[in-house]
């Protein structure tokens, strides 16, 4: 009985993986599976998506409480899973406690190169701070590309 449960479980869970004729590709389930700590924040993970809408990728972005820090990966999707494109993760440190314009204090080291699954983790102190995050991906050809950029400061 308990064998007839978990095939049922993984089957729902193959079933429920194509949505729409999408397909979801697998990956880490949590923060650890990428490098980060903490727990995602509201409104993560930010989709990047090209002009004609298309998504290309989905940037993570996490809070520890314990350390104060953010941490950033950006996790390609759909058909790009598993396939070699410039992708890159940005995470900046602002220097007020105030959403809106950011005055960059610190940037974690860019992580920005081809990769088939997804870029970073990249992590900057938090605690006190807003962060600014940029995120973009490349097609395979590199003809076109998906961003991501909050553009001001937020998850202060």
């Amino acid at each position: 009985m308990r064998e007839i449960l978990r095939r049922a479980t993984v089957g729902a869970a193959l079933g429920a993986a194509v949505v729409g004729g999408l397909t979801f590709a697998a990956g880490p389930a949590s923060a650890a599976g990428w490098g980060c700590s903490g727990t995602e924040v509201s409104g993560s993970p930010y989709a990047l998506t090209t002009s004609s809408g298309a998504v290309y990728s989905y940037a993570h972005l996490f809070y520890d409480s314990a350390t104060g820090n953010n941490c950033a990966v950006n996790v390609k999707a759909g058909s790009l899973y598993g396939v070699a494109s410039y992708t890159d993760v940005t995470l900046y440190e602002c220097s007020g406690d105030t959403p809106g314009q950011c005055s960059e204090i610190m940037v974690a080291p860019d992580e920005s190169k081809t990769y088939k699954y997804w870029a970073g983790p990249v992590t900057v102190p938090g605690r006190g701070h807003c962060v600014r995050l940029f995120a973009e991906t490349d097609n395979a050809a590199g003809s076109v590309d998906a961003t991501y950029d909050s553009a001001v400061g937020f998850h202060c």
